[in-house]
Formats: C-alpha cells, structure tokens, sequence
C-alpha cells in the first residue's frame, strides 16, 4: 500500500506508522502535520490509502476529508481521533470518510480497521455501533441534529461553551450578524425556543 497520514502530532503519526510498516507491507509512506501539506502530499503524489486525524491546526480535517472527496472520490481514507465519537463521527462519515475510531481503541481494532478501509469497506468501530446506532442500523431514527450543516454544528458546539455571537464572529472571521442567522437556524431545526434550549440539548446529545 501507498499510504498517507495526517496527523499534527509527531509522536502520535510516528506511532501509526510504525504500527503500519509493521503488519502490512507497505510501498510509499509519506507524513503531513497540516490542511496544506496534506494537499500537497495528495495533489503531488498517488496513494492507495489516507488515515486522517480531524483536529489539525488552521483548516480542520473535515475540512480536508471535504477536499479530498472532491478530488479523488474513491480514496479509502479512515479517521483516527481524540475527538469523541458522539461528536464528530456522523459528520466525517457523511462527508466521505470510509471508517472512524477513536485513538483509545486498542491496537487490534486500529488493525481491523485499516484492513477493512483499505478495501474499501465502511468500517464502524465497537464505539461507534453502541453510540450511534443509526449509523449501522438505518431503521433508526436520526437525531435533530443531523439537519445541521457542519458549520451550523461548529456554531452550535460554540453556543454550548457560552460564546458569544462576537466571540464565535471572531473565530470564523464573519460578522455577528452572520453568527446571529446561524443561531436562529440552529434553533429552528433543534425546535429550541432559547439559548439554554440549545445548550440542554447539546449537554443531553453529548456534542462537546
């Protein structure tokens, strides 16, 4: 396998390397710590397989998942986090990626998991299946805030925090007002009448 992984932690990166080189063999190994040089690594160079981390610095990497689909649409590539998996792992699986895990899975399961994304099978993690069931199963019914487009989700997690409109403006460099017409939105598809109501929820669905 040609392999790229994504990750701003070297000794995290280094570790999933390791574990690669050791139990699958391996053609190409390249390394990124950022949106950018994950880019360029894609863009310049030809990979069967992407491990991603979804914290990086500056452009997240949902933001680079996003990307990458555009490109290359059936590039196996398997998010590995810190990121709780009720918080994230619906949006990077909608957006395109092929498996996700949190780094507190053991080593066996990271294994398992990289032999089935690597072939182009969805990969849902023990984790996964127990917090989001609806994911496996699509019988179930989805939660309300599945409606939410992941900047509506971003804005969302920062009305939980106790942020202000000018705070939450500053971060994603808009104005307030922007910030305000997400809130109402936000509002309108979690059938919230308050701030507070947004916050109960979020707290209840466990999205911090």
């Amino acid at each position: 396998m040609r392999v790229l992984v994504v990750d701003d932690h070297e000794f995290t990166r280094e570790g999933v390397i390791r574990i690669l080189t050791d139990n699958f063999s391996i053609t190409k190994m390249a390394r990124a710590g950022t949106y950018e040089t994950a880019l360029e690594q894609i863009e310049n160079g030809k990979f069967d397989f992407m491990i991603l981390d979804i914290n990086l610095p500056g452009k997240s990497g949902l933001e680079l998942l996003t990307s990458v689909r555009s490109s290359q649409p059936s590039l196996p590539i398997l998010v590995l986090s810190m990121v709780p998996v009720s918080q994230y792992a619906r949006r990077v699986l909608q957006a395109g990626a092929t498996g996700y895990m949190t780094k507190s899975e053991p080593a066996e399961e990271f294994l398992k998991a990289v032999r089935a994304v690597s072939q182009g099978l969805r990969y849902f993690s023990p984790e996964v299946q127990q917090e989001i069931p609806d994911l496996v199963d699509e019988s179930i019914s989805r939660p309300k805030h599945d409606k939410l487009s992941d900047r509506e989700f971003e804005i969302l997690q920062r009305m939980a925090d106790g942020k202000s409109s000018k705070e939450i403006a500053g971060e994603f460099k808009i104005t307030a007002n922007t910030v305000n017409s997400y809130r109402k939105r936000i509002m309108t598809k979690l059938h919230a009448k308050s701030t507070t109501d947004v916050i109960k929820y979020a707290y209840k669905n466990k999205l911090l």
